[in-house]
């Protein structure tokens, strides 16, 4: 697994206040579509944050049933991991030491909301779920950032989880 770290004020970990462990799914189907999320005012992929001694791939199996309604089968080992030392994690003023492992799930399961349960946050930030075409997606998030519909920082993560897929996989399955 390939790993990149971020690390733009050139952090310690002696300054790390906390750390946060993500995992967020390439979710793919056989027509070359991608599922994005759109919440708290950015799209991302689908995903969320580990919870007590969860394990990444019980997290990731426990993130798509509520988010997406589908349940996953089968997981690979993440093939990307993003480390960001961040020096306001979100505004909060926190510094944060935030690992995010990318998966990718081939599936044409399709979302069943009626199976989702949404947080506090995403049902107060209008949680959404659209298809975008694989083949697309670079202009697509970079279309997004400019237009301010996409975090920064959120959207320099995708697009390297984007680019490492296309390294690693090559097409879109």
């Amino acid at each position: 697994m390939k790993e990149v770290i971020i690390n733009d004020n050139s952090l310690t970990m002696d300054d790390i206040e906390k750390e946060v462990i993500r995992v967020k799914a390439f979710i793919i189907n056989s027509k070359g579509k991608i599922l994005i999320a759109h919440n708290n005012n950015t799209y991302q992929f689908p995903g969320g944050h580990t919870e007590g001694n969860e394990t990444l791939e019980d997290c990731l199996v426990r993130e798509i049933r509520e988010e997406i309604g589908i349940d996953v089968e089968h997981l690979e080992e993440p093939f990307f991991r993003v480390v960001t030392f961040d020096n306001d994690y979100f505004g909060t003023g926190k510094k944060v030491l935030n690992s995010i492992y990318y998966y990718r799930i081939i599936t044409d399961q399709e979302p069943d909301l009626s199976k989702t349960h949404y947080d506090e946050l995403e049902l107060a930030t209008d949680f959404n779920l659209y298809y975008v075409n694989f083949k697309n997606l670079d202009a697509f998030l970079n279309k997004e950032i400019a237009l301010g519909n996409i975090d920064p920082k959120i959207g320099k993560e995708m697009l390297l989880a984007f680019e490492e897929y296309k390294n690693k996989y090559g097409g879109i399955l």
